[in-house]
């Protein structure tokens, strides 16, 4: 598919090499099957599949370039007496807290973080992080208490291995722009 050479985590890039070979495997072998409920449930294998090379590609930018998402932490909090209360909402209690800008840890992050994070510091364009979102959320239909809205096809496969290709060929220029 592209040469994976920016990447230095030598079993992160086995992993992803294997899975993009697995993933023209199945993508071939769907094409060959008559079955339309094979097709689609190999499409949404796909899918699942790019999307999980995707994020694995934005998160070890997101490391590798040494940056750190935060996210406001309330320590320290306490109640305020009853007579203390918001006029829009005089049933909830009110408290006073410290907010502490705090650094997500690796585990924090998903795709939706990884790709807010990169659109903000314009390493992905609008369109793009438009793009990786909604093919998210077509993975995440995988989940079987998820309703499957949006159809698996060849289509959508096709569209989403471009953006998988986009996003291995721009990722070394991301890697030396801070």
């Amino acid at each position: 598919m592209n040469d994976l050479s920016f990447i230095q985590d030598a079993p992160l890039k086995k992993t992803l090499e294997d899975s993009i070979e697995y993933i023209y495997t199945l993508v071939e072998q769907a094409k060959r099957e008559g079955n339309p409920l094979f097709q689609e449930e190999t499409y949404r294998v796909i899918i699942l599949y790019v999307v999980s090379a995707i994020e694995a590609v934005l998160l070890y930018l997101y490391k590798t370039r040494g940056e750190k998402d935060m996210y406001i932490e309330y320590r320290y909090v306490h109640n305020l007496p009853t007579s203390y209360g918001y006029k829009e909402k005089p049933d909830l209690q009110m408290v006073v807290a410290v907010t502490e800008q705090v650094e997500k840890q690796e585990f924090q992050l998903g795709m939706n973080d990884l790709v807010k994070f990169f659109k903000k510091k314009n390493i992905l364009k609008e369109e793009t992080a438009k793009d990786i979102l909604e093919i998210n959320d077509v993975r995440n239909t995988f989940y079987f208490s998820k309703t499957r809205t949006k159809k698996c096809d060849l289509q959508r496969v096709e569209a989403a291995l471009q953006l998988l290709l986009y996003t291995l060929e721009r990722a070394p220029k991301a890697l030396k722009t801070r």
